[in-house]
């Protein structure tokens, strides 16, 4: 400060005491504030980290750079099991945080099935509506097969079996069963066949139709349909 202690007479050599002192007051309060300087390396301990220092406003926000957590740092400083099952754990996630294009494939995956009747030799079913696409969503289907519930008769190559399923307009697969594709066995779990990929899905208020055609003497028994497919939000 410039000051020598040793100048001047006892009220002057007080003064400058007074002054010397209080210009070295650490005690947090009086210290004068600190313009110029370096902090070594490593200094700043968690211990002289204020608590809620990362406060929960603008400025505390602030303190971090947008895109600081990664994925790798965000796996690394959240404990395994954090997101515990809990309700007090759930309640910081927002209603509805998780859109469906969020979710796995095998997440938004259903199954469905519909049970067909005993068919007389020669009875068909024509356009009968078995699914139907709610509104807002979009169906897409993933595979089709059949499980009889008890067995074929009379299905030969002059009196084919055709399953089949549509939108109404377009074929999405179809199955001929004959003499050499015989009608499948009791409780055996057949795969209609490939699915055309540009008809399979079923925008918000569409149809799945299914056709049975019989030959005279196809009698086909009780079966099950059973279609695999994802909901997404409509396109």
């Amino acid at each position: 400060m410039g000051l020598n202690f040793f100048d001047g007479d006892i009220r002057t050599k007080v003064t400058k005491f007074w002054q010397l002192f209080l210009a070295h007051n650490h005690d947090g309060t009086n210290s004068p504030a600190v313009t110029v300087g370096t902090v070594a390396d490593n200094a700043v301990t968690t211990a002289k980290i204020a608590a809620n220092a990362l406060a929960a406003s603008a400025a505390g926000r602030g303190k971090v750079a947008d895109g600081f957590f990664d994925a790798a740092t965000l796996a690394a400083k959240i404990g395994a099991g954090a997101f515990a099952a809990t309700t007090a754990i759930r309640a910081l996630f927002a209603d509805s945080i998780w859109p469906l294009a969020k979710l796995a494939a095998t997440a938004k995956t259903h199954v469905f099935s519909y049970q067909v009747e005993d068919l007389a030799a020669g009875a068909d079913i024509a356009s009968r509506v078995i699914l139907a696409a709610p509104a807002g969503l979009d169906l897409t289907l993933a595979s089709a097969h059949i499980i009889p519930q008890g067995t074929a008769a009379g299905v030969d190559d002059g009196n084919t079996a055709v399953i089949a399923l549509s939108d109404g307009t377009n074929t999405i697969v179809s199955k001929t069963y004959n003499t050499e594709t015989a009608f499948p066995d009791d409780g055996a779990i057949a795969d209609l066949g490939d699915l055309d990929a540009d008809h399979k899905v079923l925008s918000a208020g569409e149809k799945l139709y299914l056709d049975v055609l019989n030959g005279a003497t196809a009698n086909l028994p009780r079966f099950m349909v059973q279609l695999v497919f994802t909901v997404d939000d409509a396109a």
